[in-house]
């Protein structure tokens, strides 16, 4: 019987054990030097000054609208299609996220929606916009700062699926080039993992201190931060955070992978025009747009089914699939469908035609770096003989 294909896997090595083994016999296993070394390799890599690695993604997050300090004040624009993460952070902060409908083409904010909300004034506190490259496909940031026109506007990127995206001018996502701090996770699931973990990238001194503050406990320990006397043991807590350190495993798992981050973005790029290839003329399935695939480190292969006209309910292809060894997921379930959401906000499901639309008939297929063609072929053919 063939081994079960799930829809998401990480990949390690023999030099990724290896790495971590000797991680693990050094005198300091957390906050060592191989997390500052990662933190310097990651904004290397991205292009960017600054980077500070937390215990996930969603502490990134969380890191990330501390150090802006967002507020209940300020307007918060997002997507309804993502992890809970992503308005979590915010909500964090007694802020309410504005869900700005998707562009069915890419799952990305739609930009001339973002562009009409960003027209409506804040009265009170800042615009914040939190996009979120989903799937790995880049938002087109560098249209959403030309579109601004309050120089007060912040701007944290959730890349949680776009490590090794880069933007169609060549720049990686990452770089902070048109906003204030972008996000990843190193989740098994994603591109690059450390088992679990996260990281923000800056090019903003002050933000990069506040991001280094929140990770541990709020502490201050040198000047020109402390209000007393700097001494050998003395500390000051300006802020009740909490404790999001990086390990030193993590970081050396994260280094050894990210040597082979080209490699990695190569072959999934590579299943993906597989998938393409055979799931075309498939009238009833589509996959997101082309147009950016030169520039995509995939994280997930979303496709849409048209259900209704397969005459099968999602639950049904899910389970038939898990029956014949595929494993498949669903990303995601609008976030104002949720109860943490819907017990204020109401159901407010009628204002996001397209993001429902999709919803209804979006279905997440495998895809990790240890996939085959093979394997892709499988699941094609599987998906065929289950739609029929």
């Amino acid at each position: 019987m063939k081994t079960f294909i799930p829809y998401a896997k990480q990949s390690i090595t023999e030099g990724d054990l290896r790495e971590v083994n000797e991680a693990l016999k050094q005198d300091l296993i957390t906050r060592g030097p191989l997390v500052a070394s990662f933190e310097r390799a990651v904004a290397d890599y991205c292009e960017a000054k600054y980077a500070v690695a937390f215990n996930s993604g969603t502490t990134a997050l969380f890191a990330a609208c501390y150090a802006a300090k967002i507020n209940q004040n300020d307007r918060c624009l997002t997507t309804p299609n993502s992890f809970i993460a992503t308005s979590g952070a915010l909500m964090a902060r007694n802020a309410t996220p504005v869900f700005v409908d998707i562009d069915p083409t890419t799952g990305n904010m739609d930009l001339e929606l973002l562009g009409y909300n960003l027209e409506q004034k804040s009265l009170k506190g800042r615009n914040v916009i939190l996009p979120v490259h989903f799937s790995g496909i880049p938002v087109d940031m560098e249209k959403i700062d030309n579109s601004l026109r309050d120089p007060n506007v912040v701007i944290i990127e959730d890349a949680a699926h776009a490590f090794g995206s880069t933007y169609r001018c060549g720049k990686k996502v990452g770089s902070c080039e048109w906003s204030q701090m972008t996000i990843f996770s190193f989740h098994p699931t994603k591109q690059l993992t450390a088992g679990e973990g996260g990281i923000v990238t800056t090019n903003d001194e002050e933000l990069y201190h506040r991001l280094q503050l929140y990770r541990n406990n709020g502490i201050e320990r040198e000047a020109p931060y402390l209000e007393g006397e700097s001494t050998p043991w003395g500390y000051e807590v300006v802020d009740v955070t909490g404790n999001f350190n990086f390990t030193e495993f993590q970081a050396a798992l994260g280094l050894s992978q990210l040597k082979r981050i080209d490699e990695i973005v190569k072959k999934r790029r590579s299943l993906m025009k597989t998938y393409r290839k055979l799931l075309k003329g498939m009238s009833k399935v589509r996959l997101f747009t082309d147009e950016y695939d030169d520039h995509v480190s995939f994280h997930i292969c979303v496709a849409q089914i048209d259900f209704a006209a397969c005459k099968k309910t999602r639950t049904q292809v899910m389970n038939n699939l898990k029956e014949r060894g595929i494993g498949t997921q669903v990303h995601y379930i609008p976030l104002y469908r949720h109860p943490c959401i819907k017990k204020t906000a109401g159901d407010i499901s009628e204002y996001f035609p397209k993001m429902e639309a999709y919803y209804a008939q979006a279905l997440s297929l495998p895809l990790y770096y240890d996939l085959s063609t093979e394997d892709v072929a499988f699941v094609v053919q599987q998906l065929k003989e289950v739609l029929r």
